[in-house]
C-alpha cells in the first residue's frame, strides 16, 4: 500500500521558509505551491524539483493470496 504524501516545512532562524513534498511524483507537487503561499501569506522566490519528480507514479494494489486457483 502506498503511503500518503506529506510536506516538510522548515522555518529558519532568519524567518526563511522552505518546503519539500514527499511521496508525490511528477507535476502533482506543483499543486501545493499555491496552497502553501496562501497558508503562509508568502510568495515563492525559488523552486526546484526533487528526485521524486521524475519517478513514475505507481500504485500497487493490495495483494491477496488466491487459494485453489490453477496458475498454469
Amino acid at each position: 500500500m502506498q503511503a500518503e504524501p506529506w510536506i516538510v516545512v522548515t522555518v529558519a532562524t532568519d524567518g526563511t521558509v522552505s518546503a519539500e513534498t514527499v511521496g508525490l511524483t511528477g507535476a502533482a507537487c506543483l499543486d501545493y505551491i499555491g496552497i502553501l503561499e496562501d497558508l503562509l501569506e508568502a510568495r515563492t522566490v525559488r523552486s526546484a524539483y526533487t528526485a521524486e519528480y521524475d519517478q513514475p507514479n505507481v500504485h500497487v494494489a493490495d495483494q491477496q493470496e488466491l487459494r485453489g486457483v490453477d496458475h498454469a
